[in-house]
C-alpha cells in the first residue's frame, strides 16, 4: 500500500491479495476526512484503512461494474450511510442505493472536487475519474496497456476513450489503474517495437521494485505515450509491424489499434 499526499488531499493505492492484481483506492479530503471508495474488491482491507485514519465515506465509486470491482460494494454501505456513484448503464449490477454520474459531472468530497469523464470500450458504463493532476482509469488503461473488450466490451468505443479523451490529457496527468499488469504489459510492448528505449528502461525500473517487494509507481499519460503500444497507434515503426503481423493493407489508427488489441489477446 501506497500513500500519495497532494495539495489538500491524499490517495491510498492498495494492491488486495490474492487477487487479479487489483487496486482499490482511498481518496479522502485532509481537512474534513471525507472519503470516497474507489472500485471496492476487499471489503475488510479497506474498511480497517478507514477506521485506522479516522475517515469517514461518502461515496464509493464504480469505474464500471465487472465483479472484481463491485465486490466490496454492500459491505460497505452496510456500515456507512455512503452512496454508490456509477453510470446508469451500471446501475442494474449495484444496490439501489445509488446515483448515476456521467461526463462532466462532479464529484464533491469534502473540499475536493472530482470529475468524471465517460471512457467506454472495456464494458458500456465505464468511467474515468479526474482528480488534480490524476486520473483513475479503472480499467480502460494499464501501464503499458489497455483493457480488454471480452465482457461487455467494445473495441471501437476503447479507441474512441483512448485516442480522443485520454490522450489529449496533459502530459502531467498521473494514471491510477484497476489492475497491475506491468512487466508482461512491457515485455508485449517490446515484442511489437523491440527497439523501443522507454519501454526497455521502464521493465528494467518495474523489475528492480518488484525484486524489493515494491509497486511499480504511477505513470502518467506522457510516459505511456512512450512505450504503451495502444497510445503509439500512428507511429510509423509500430504501424508497419502490425500491418505485417496481421495481413493489413490500410494503416488508419482505428484498424492499427484493434489489431493491437487482437494481437495482445492471443499474445
Amino acid at each position: 500500500m501506497e500513500i500519495f499526499k497532494e495539495n489538500g488531499y491524499a490517495i491510498a493505492r492498495i494492491r488486495i491479495k490474492e487477487s487479479d492484481n487489483n487496486y482499490n483506492y482511498v481518496v479522502w479530503c485532509i481537512e474534513t476526512s471525507e472519503c470516497a471508495v474507489i472500485d471496492p474488491l476487499d471489503q475488510r482491507t479497506l474498511l480497517d484503512f478507514i477506521r485506522q485514519h479516522n475517515l469517514s465515506v461518502r461515496y464509493i465509486i464504480n469505474t464500471h461494474a465487472h465483479p472484481d470491482h463491485i465486490e466490496g460494494n454492500d459491505a460497505i454501505l452496510k456500515v456507512t450511510t455512503s452512496k454508490i456513484l456509477i453510470h446508469p448503464k451500471g446501475a442494474s449490477f449495484v444496490s439501489p442505493r445509488c446515483e448515476m454520474i456521467d461526463d462532466g459531472d462532479r464529484i464533491n468530497i469534502g473540499r475536493i472536487d472530482i470529475r468524471v469523464i465517460y471512457t467506454p470500450g472495456h464494458c458500456t458504463e465505464h468511467v474515468s475519474l479526474i482528480l488534480g493532476d490524476n486520473i483513475f482509469v479503472g480499467d480502460t488503461l494499464f501501464l503499458s496497456g489497455c483493457g480488454n473488450t471480452r465482457f461487455r466490451g467494445d473495441v471501437n468505443e476503447l479507441y474512441d476513450s483512448i485516442a480522443f479523451k485520454l490522450t489529449t490529457l496533459p502530459d502531467n496527468v498521473k494514471v491510477f489503474c484497476g489492475h497491475d499488469y506491468a512487466e508482461k504489459n512491457l515485455k508485449f510492448a517490446l515484442s511489437i517495437e523491440p527497439n523501443n528505449e522507454y519501454a526497455k528502461a521502464k521493465l528494467e525500473e518495474v523489475k528492480s521494485e518488484y525484486s524489493r517487494n515494491k509497486e511499480p509507481q504511477p505513470s502518467t499519460i506522457g510516459e505511456e505515450k512512450r512505450y504503451n503500444p495502444f497510445l503509439r497507434f500512428e507511429v510509423p515503426d509500430v504501424v508497419e509491424e502490425v500491418k505485417k503481423r496481421k495481413s493489413l493493407s490500410a494503416g488508419e489508427p482505428v484498424l492499427i489499434f484493434k489489431a493491437i488489441r487482437e494481437l495482445r489477446d492471443t499474445w
